[in-house]
């Protein structure tokens, strides 16, 4: 265990510490800010879907922003700054929701708190990049994905008691924790500097737009979209899903979400290594036709046993694609340019994570009263992801599509 621990640069673990922080804050209040807005705002599901489709344009514009800044001007003090801005917001939301002051007051707060996540997150997704040869990110990427899902999943069991009796006091334990993660960066990360930094080059934004004449990491770049739109099914459409709709409560919504993290903080770095020795993208097309299964398996039932079978095979399927598309990234990047492409990454992440939820509300808004045919649509669109990684395995060199370089 220590020899493995040596492996990696101690900065890497330390980051990691910062993450597991900033995850459960996170995830102390955000799967059940859906639930806020539908049972004590009254808003319907499409209004709920409508508003999310809003914060994607600003969330995914501000991680291409971010992955540009951080190249420009160092990694370091964006993700500090990112990190104690958006404790400053989780302050003022508490506030909002304590003095219910309404829905335009509380959702501005949520767009500004997301736009300080998206512009530390590319930043931090570089910063492993830049602490690891390439043979290693795989692995470094699942060493921080299991950090982070630690935090996610003592946050839900937490937060699913707390939102019974107070929604304000879950976003200021979310501000206290974030602000604990932006001072382990700020003590331990210190000296930490770009690989290939273009420190001296002005920022502009025009040259995020310049990703797309890559066409190997555009094609990348849209899947990723699409396979983000899939699995962001998880959070507000899921959880409209188990508790409005099949009368789940809070508590189980919180286990399964718990469920997740426990196994993405047990499994991942495990699976990471077993799969290591397949190509990138064919590891993504196996995640993908996973998620096909276990979406399918959500419409089947609304029992909690089969919705924790497909918690479960759901998570399976994030062990599968996740490191794998963050260091297919990186190896697609030029030198120099990590935190553009990271920039880029993100922004496919969160428009997918983003308006997922305004898809899925809006199918489920179509499909009533037989809300299991949106699952099987979602489904649908999973086998599609995993065709499309497929024909692109085909295209990539394998010395930049491996994870065992």
């Amino acid at each position: 265990m220590i020899k493995y621990i040596r492996r990696f640069d101690y900065r890497l673990w330390i980051l990691a510490g910062g993450w597991v922080a900033s995850s459960t804050g996170f995830s102390l209040a955000y799967p059940f800010l859906s639930l806020y807005f539908h049972s004590h705002l009254g808003m319907s599901l499409l209004q709920i879907g409508l508003y999310f489709g809003v914060a994607a344009l600003f969330r995914a514009s501000f991680q291409a922003i971010g992955g540009e800044l951080s190249d420009k001007v160092g990694r370091y003090w964006l993700m500090i700054l990112a990190q104690f801005l958006r404790t400053i917001s989780f302050m003022f939301l508490a506030w909002a929701i304590y003095k219910d002051m309404g829905f335009l007051i509380i959702g501005i707060l949520v767009i500004i708190n997301s736009i300080f996540g998206s512009i530390f997150q590319p930043a931090a997704n570089a910063t492993v990049a830049d602490l690891t040869p390439q043979k290693d990110r795989p692995e470094a990427y699942s060493i921080v994905r299991a950090a982070g899902n630690f935090g996610w999943a003592l946050g839900p069991a937490v937060g699913g008691h707390i939102a019974e009796s107070s929604y304000a006091i879950l976003f200021v334990v979310s501000g206290g924790m974030t602000l604990v993660s932006s001072t382990i960066i700020a003590l331990f990360l210190k000296g930490i500097r770009n690989k290939s930094a273009n420190n001296d080059e002005p920022f502009k934004l025009k040259d995020i737009a310049t990703i797309r004449h890559d066409k190997l990491f555009f094609r990348h770049f849209l899947l990723l979209f699409l396979l983000y739109l899939v699995f962001s099914q998880l959070m507000a459409p899921f959880a409209l899903y188990t508790v409005s709709l099949k009368g789940l409560s809070k508590e189980d919504l919180g286990l399964l979400f718990t469920m997740n993290g426990i196994m993405v903080t047990v499994l991942q770095v495990p699976i990471t290594i077993l799969i290591r020795k397949m190509r990138l993208t064919l590891q993504i097309v196996s995640g993908a036709l996973i998620l096909a299964i276990a979406f399918c398996t959500v419409g089947l039932s609304g029992t909690f046993m089969v919705l924790a079978v497909a918690m479960f095979a759901i998570t399976m399927g994030e062990l599968f694609h996740s490191p794998p598309a963050l260091s297919l990234t990186t190896s697609l990047a030029p030198p120099g340019r990590t935190g553009r492409y990271m920039g880029a990454y993100g922004f496919a992440l969160t428009a997918g994570w983003s308006l997922g939820p305004l898809l899925g509300t809006s199918l489920l808004d179509f499909t009533a009263p037989h809300y299991e045919q949106m699952w099987f649509i979602i489904s649908g669109m999973a086998l599609l992801t995993a065709a499309g990684y497929y024909r692109l395995s085909r295209k990539i060199p394998r010395e930049r599509d491996s994870g065992n370089v």
